[in-house]
């Protein structure tokens, strides 16, 4: 099974804030990882979070988002 992680420990791991990732989802941001609802629980699965920060992987400034 792949590994699933909370807000928190998504935040401490990316070291982003809990209330980023809140926004996020309440807005809809078309750049972020995917999320998975448990009743009224939050998780992303880490292998999401990683495929995620490596697509935002960058050299040069002048790159697009």
């Amino acid at each position: 099974m792949k590994e699933l992680i909370s807000t928190s420990e998504l935040a401490r791991r990316t070291g982003t804030g809990v209330t980023t990732w809140a926004k996020r989802r309440m807005l809809g941001y078309p750049h972020s990882p995917p999320y998975v609802k448990l009743g009224r629980s939050v998780r992303y699965r880490w292998s999401d979070v990683e495929a995620w920060l490596e697509s935002r992987q960058r050299n040069s400034t002048s790159e697009a988002a």
